[in-house]
């Protein structure tokens, strides 16, 4: 089962004063233009969620609104800075739970690119680890509030937390029931949203939105699916298999989405592509972003290779040696 990490005094302070020193440079530097219009539209002006979801600005179910008031609802540019606090807080607390190393994740780009606009990637951080409790617990309640705070941007890891959903057992379909009803209930009051964001997502795709930015593999990438789900991996192993697999498969993949696969207990060289997004300048726009896909098929072969190591063993193929010299 997945255990938290065990931190010393001594991390635990060195990541304190990491989370605080992030917080004073992006309070005064951060614009957070989406915070400012995706978010803070969706909850002060919902009239206008059918020209901004077409648009678009907003592709996020409209029950996110809710769960972004208490900060858009602060004054000024107060509730952005307490929402940048509260992403660093989740990031921290989503990866001790998961097993992950926060320091190399707080100083990413990952972490940039979502402080710096104000996204909302922490929801889909603390939605695997409320689902991890859901099932622990045997909660349909919390289980139906993982697949909620999953919904808000499903390509971090709503395919992850349907995963810990269907291990949940028969309490599984309480948590269905509860989230097909959200999505009636949010037609009643948003109006036909979902037509709006069909509309959207096609006009997004006709702006050049799968362009250098998007590190999706798309269709091509589905057989991926087959191994993710059947190679005999422990839970904790299958969840990364599967995340790793939904950031390829995804149609839209943007660079710092990709960040809930470092909270994982993944190996050092993960981390590495935290700090891809910064080299623009050096190795190029294309790869210093989409290059992020390598970190996903790097993993998968990470996870994967073991197994057939032990399969190939069993059926007498001997392992891969070097050439003596003669």
């Amino acid at each position: 089962m997945m255990v938290a990490s065990s931190w010393s005094r001594k991390h635990w302070l060195a990541i304190i004063l990491v989370v605080i020193a992030v917080w004073i440079v992006y309070a005064f530097i951060a614009p957070g233009d989406d915070y400012k219009r995706c978010y803070t539209w969706m909850v002060m002006e919902p009239e206008r969620l059918e020209s901004v979801a077409i648009r678009p600005w907003t592709l996020n179910p409209p029950w996110l609104a809710p769960f972004m008031a208490p900060f858009v609802s602060l004054p000024g540019r107060a509730g952005y800075l307490v929402f940048l606090l509260a992403t660093l807080v989740g990031t921290v607390y989503g990866t001790y739970m998961l097993g992950g190393k926060p320091i190399p994740i707080l100083l990413s780009a990952h972490m940039m690119w979502v402080l710096w606009w104000g996204q909302i990637e922490v929801w889909g951080i603390l939605a695997v680890v409320i689902g991890w409790f859901a099932l622990q617990k045997k909660s349909w309640l919390l289980m139906f509030l993982a697949l909620t705070l999953a919904s808000f941007k499903p390509q971090i890891g709503f395919i992850t937390v349907v995963a810990l959903w269907w291990w949940s057992g028969r309490d599984r379909w309480k948590s269905l029931v509860a989230m097909l009803a959200l999505f009636a209930l949010s037609i009643l009051i948003w109006g036909p949203w979902p037509v709006w964001y069909w509309q959207g997502i096609f006009g997004f795709v006709g702006d050049q939105h799968h362009g250098p930015w998007n590190a999706s593999l798309g269709i091509w990438a589905l057989p991926l699916f087959i191994p993710a789900v059947l190679v005999p991996l422990s839970r904790e192993q299958r969840l990364i298999a599967l995340t790793a697999t939904a950031y390829l498969v995804s149609p839209y993949m943007p660079y710092y989405s990709t960040i809930l696969l470092l909270c994982f207990a993944v190996p050092w060289w993960a981390y590495l592509f935290g700090f891809l997004g910064y080299l623009p300048s050096l190795i190029g726009t294309r790869l210093a972003w989409n290059g992020i896909a390598l970190m996903s098929i790097l993993m998968l072969i990470w996870l994967y290779w073991p197994v057939a190591r032990t399969w190939l063993q069993k059926r007498g193929v001997p392992p891969f040696s070097r050439p003596s010299p003669e």
